[in-house]
């Protein structure tokens, strides 16, 4: 029994070892990790709703140029969504006065919430260039280019325009 007693707590000290050994080695990959990431430039929260509203608001631009109502109905925020249907949308964009010709992201502004917390909500501005689509004699349908404004939300991690009901 001694002799079992002793071969045991010969073997003890080794693996107690490893142990050891391994939980430094975790502590200093999660330092390592900790470290790293502090040394990463901070995501500035302004900058990243920008740059997110201007790449869905181009989407939504391209797509009422192309023609492409359910591209464009996908963008708009759920709540509408909620309340109107993809086919009743591609009616509305049909019977607008005027069709888009081009489109492109002029300005995009999400300012902070309370200047301190991330921006829930921005305005887009786009510089559009549409011809009237009502019967008019041609010297009256030249293309116009002005500016419409939108307005887009965060909502569920992800940015929609908001359309009119």
């Amino acid at each position: 029994i001694v002799a079992t007693a002793r071969a045991d707590s010969a073997v003890a000290p080794p693996a107690r070892a490893k142990r050891r050994l391994a939980t430094a080695a975790t502590v200093a990959a999660v330092l390592a990790a900790t470290v790293a990431g502090c040394a990463t430039a901070p995501v500035d929260p302004v900058a990243a709703a920008e740059s997110a509203v201007r790449t869905r608001a181009q989407q939504r631009a391209d797509a009422i140029v192309r023609g492409d109502a359910a591209a464009a109905y996908a963008l708009a925020a759920p709540s509408y969504r909620r309340l109107v249907t993809p086919e009743v949308y591609a009616t509305r964009r049909a019977a607008a006065p005027v069709q888009w010709k081009s489109a492109r992201v002029h300005d995009v502004q999400c300012p902070l919430q309370d200047g301190l917390h991330p921006p829930v909500r921005c305005a887009v501005r786009l510089e559009v260039t549409s011809e009237p689509r009502l019967p008019l004699p041609a010297s009256l349908r030249a293309p116009i280019t002005g500016f419409v404004q939108e307005t887009w939300v965060l909502s569920d991690g992800q940015w929609w325009v908001l359309e009119e009901l």
